[in-house]
């Protein structure tokens, strides 16, 4: 599969600002992988598009859940009917918000580890979207973005990937991260908001950092004790003059669900583990668990949930590029053009495609026909996988 990616390079990338604060590897050895190919461009939203699923037997309409609050920090309150995102109501969920001043600040990413030294994680359930992903070989990393809520205390945080750089783009949202390994670094730099006064920030070292958009703890050995503070964060943004509205648009939302199939399980065969997504009646939410164990929140204590799960598909390649000192491989998430969706929402599945362009702010959620597909208002976590070798499994 060439990676030879049409004629947009990466100085089209829209506004960004990356908090690197330490490259820092996983650690972790992964097996080697079969085919390494090298990386010319990162964005192409010219790349050919993928198939489309085919369409999914029409169903009665289950009935709507009537729990819409979120909970712990989650405070906004559901929309009434799909339709275009309206004065304030968050872009992400589709909740008016209950202060409208934030949402005049930039969403922030924030990269979360994954592995086992270093859950329960912190604040993924003050999210409102969380992407899961291939960092390299099998384990898999999170990117989690903030607006409505602003939790203290976001981890741990470790390294960007290289679909750090879409992400932000496809978002139109700031990028917290402890840095980037060396083959990273230069693609990073050369994107448009490297160039435009986002420059790195050096590792803050030492504990409980007063002022700072990220600090280290004692209770664990580095590099698993940094975390972000998400206020101290947007201040940084003020600080730089880029604390600015995104300009994403792309989805709707409707508290009452569409035609789909009833579905009650979700698992996703990643190689570190399978990701299972139980449905929750009473609550109307998706909860997460690993490998049969439940995914908790340190902050709430809570287990894990989304109001809706997206899985999207998308080609994965293996690069050149190493990252860490056991060989490990960067993998390149081609997530351009368009591919096979899977929505997860109030107990039942609507498949269609995903659509993305060279827009700024643009991520398209659509049925077999064509029409965008509603979201539940509330928080959505996507599960980004590759176009064929996982396991999909549904109940």
């Amino acid at each position: 599969m060439s990676i030879v990616h049409g004629h947009r390079a990466i100085a089209a990338l829209g506004p960004l600002f990356a908090f690197l604060l330490a490259a820092c590897g996983s650690g972790e050895r992964t097996p080697t992988p079969e085919n390494f190919q090298p990386i010319v461009t990162i964005y192409a939203p010219t790349a050919a598009p993928s198939p489309t699923p085919e369409p999914p037997t029409p169903l009665p309409q289950p009935e709507s859940t009537a729990a819409l609050e979120a909970a712990g920090a989650v405070t906004d309150a559901a929309t009434s009917a799909a339709s275009p995102i309206g004065e304030n109501v968050n872009p992400f969920t589709g909740l008016v918000v209950a202060d409208p001043a934030v949402l005049r600040r930039r969403p922030l990413l924030v990269k979360v580890a994954n592995t086992s030294d270093v859950r329960p994680q912190s604040g993924l359930n003050s999210a409102d979207i969380v992407v899961e992903h291939y960092s390299e070989g099998s384990i898999t990393r999170f990117t989690a973005l903030f607006l409505t809520n602003a939790p203290a205390k976001v981890g741990s945080v470790r390294s960007c990937r290289l679909i750090d750089i879409e992400l932000p783009m496809i978002f139109d949202a700031a990028l917290l991260c402890s840095g980037t390994s060396p083959g990273v670094k230069p693609l990073m730099r050369a994107s448009w908001a490297y160039r435009n006064n986002l420059t790195m920030i050096s590792d803050m070292g030492g504990t409980e950092c007063a002022t700072c958009p990220a600090f280290r703890t004692s209770d664990r050995l580095p590099p698993h004790n940094l975390f972000a503070n998400t206020v101290r964060a947007w201040e940084e943004l003020d600080r730089r003059g880029n604390n600015t509205p995104s300009s994403f648009r792309a989805w709707t939302f409707d508290p009452n669900p569409p035609q789909g199939k009833p579905t009650t399980l979700v698992e996703v065969g990643y190689k570190s583990g399978s990701v299972i997504w139980t449905y929750d009646p009473p609550s109307g939410r998706w909860l997460k668990s690993l490998r049969k164990e439940k995914q908790i929140d340190a902050l709430t204590r809570e287990q894990l949930f989304a109001a809706n799960v997206l899985v999207v598909h998308a080609p994965h390649v293996t690069t050149l590029i190493q990252e860490d000192v056991s060989g490990a491989r960067s993998i390149e998430i081609q997530l351009w053009g368009e591919g096979p969706l899977r929505v997860f929402r109030d107990g039942i599945e609507i498949g269609g495609r995903w659509r993305r362009g060279p827009e700024i702010g643009m991520f398209d959620l659509l049925d077999v026909n064509g029409n965008k597909i509603p979201l539940k208002p509330g928080n959505t976590w996507i599960q980004l996988v590759p176009m064929s070798d996982i396991a999909v499994n549904t109940q």
